[in-house]
């Protein structure tokens, strides 16, 4: 009961101690959300996996389900800043009275039952919904699918943006074992949909077990960029031409129209075309200063890295490029660093703030040795060049 006291910074101080729990299965998890009647929301409910891009898929799915009036919950991670950034509600986030209250309730309720840091915000974000009449709830996976806190919940519709090579240690070493991890998601009689050309074959297996109805891109939604300025997107009955350049990734907004159509939902097509161009998210290529110019990146791993090095190639600099650059010790950091090298003249390298942060010596084994300087300082990846 002491627990009542605590602070919102108390309780995050409280939740980031938690041990990680190679875990084989969801019942303790199920349990304890069944207990807070957390199974059976009334809600609409979409789950959004892969390697990249899932962040900016929920954004602009949000968005588009907001500007067709639904009310609508989203759940996602990590965040840049404060922690109160994965949950909103009708687009707003929550105060953290809200989250304070529902951190008590959880920790109260999961008794002796040993659960990870991820697992537990994961309850809590769904008790935060349930508080609320929402239509819709989006769930971002956390990492992988299948053992992933989010997969408690029976989704309406599930997507898979993408296979890459990430968290290896517990996904498996390859994208056919990635794959099957990441597909855990899909659900009997439901739609998934796959936003990858060549996805790995034990997607369809996965598929095929589980009865789940595929709708891949490029075999039954196409999206096509054709002008600098605007791209088509083609899906069963609804077709829409000279569509305005969005601010996040291409593959992702067309991803999220696709899950909007396939979903069902009544779509407010006249207000597509607005939302698509104003949505955007923190710390995708974002644009904090123009003189000198400076983007934050979050990219965390090869595929993301080559989605930046091709964003750089976009714009017109003049002058040279410094990175300052910090990233998380699980990561294939000289992955990162050999799809970027070519692009930075100058390295800064920096610890993160937290345990999981790569130090400077494995910085310094990574990074090129020429051109390189080492920073104690919290940053992400970001790029700096004069105009």
């Amino acid at each position: 009961m002491y627990k009542k006291k605590y602070t919102f910074s108390m309780w995050i101080e409280y939740l980031e101690k938690f041990d990680k729990k190679d875990r084989k299965n969801l019942f303790e998890l199920k349990f304890i959300a069944k207990k807070l009647g957390l199974l059976n929301l009334k809600s609409f409910f979409f789950t959004i996996g892969g390697t990249n891009g899932k962040g900016t898929t929920c954004a602009m799915l949000e968005k588009l389900l907001l500007d067709s009036g639904y009310k609508v919950g989203l759940y996602t991670s990590p965040h840049l800043i404060n922690y109160c950034e994965r949950i909103r509600v009708n687009g707003l986030q929550l105060s953290e009275k809200d989250h304070i209250f529902s951190f008590f309730i959880i920790d109260s309720e999961k008794g002796n039952v040993s659960l990870t840091y991820f697992e537990f915000i994961t309850l809590s974000a769904l008790f935060l919904f349930s508080q609320y009449s929402l239509d819709i709830i989006i769930l971002e996976v956390g990492l992988g699918g299948r053992l992933d806190a989010t997969n408690i919940i029976d989704s309406d519709l599930s997507v898979i943006t993408n296979i890459g090579i990430d968290h290896t240690s517990f996904l498996g070493k390859d994208r056919f074992s990635i794959g099957r991890e990441k597909s855990g998601i899909f659900r009997k009689g439901k739609i998934a949909v796959i936003g990858e050309k060549n996805i790995p074959c034990s997607v369809d297996q996965i598929a095929r077990e589980k009865k789940t109805i595929l709708k891949k891109v490029d075999v039954d939604w196409f999206w096509t960029k054709k002008k600098i300025d605007s791209w088509d997107f083609i899906h069963s009955n609804v077709q829409l031409y000279n569509l305005p350049i969005s601010q996040i990734p291409l593959p992702n907004t067309a991803i999220a129209l696709s899950s909007l159509f396939y979903s069902g939902l009544k779509v407010n097509l006249k207000k597509i075309r607005s939302t698509i161009s104003k949505v955007q998210l923190s710390g995708r290529f974002q644009t904090v200063f123009n003189s000198p110019r400076i983007i934050l990146d979050v990219a965390h791993n090869v595929n993301a890295a080559l989605y930046l090095s091709e964003k750089i190639d976009e714009i017109d600099i003049q002058g040279k490029i410094y990175a300052i650059f910090g990233v998380l010790k699980d990561k294939d950091v000289s992955g990162i660093v050999r799809t970027l090298e070519k692009k930075i003249h100058y390295w800064y390298a920096s610890c993160l703030k937290t345990n999981r942060s790569a130090s400077i010596n494995c910085l310094k084994k990574k990074l090129p040795v020429q051109n390189t300087f080492f920073l104690i300082v919290l940053m992400i990846v970001g790029k700096l060049s004069k105009k």
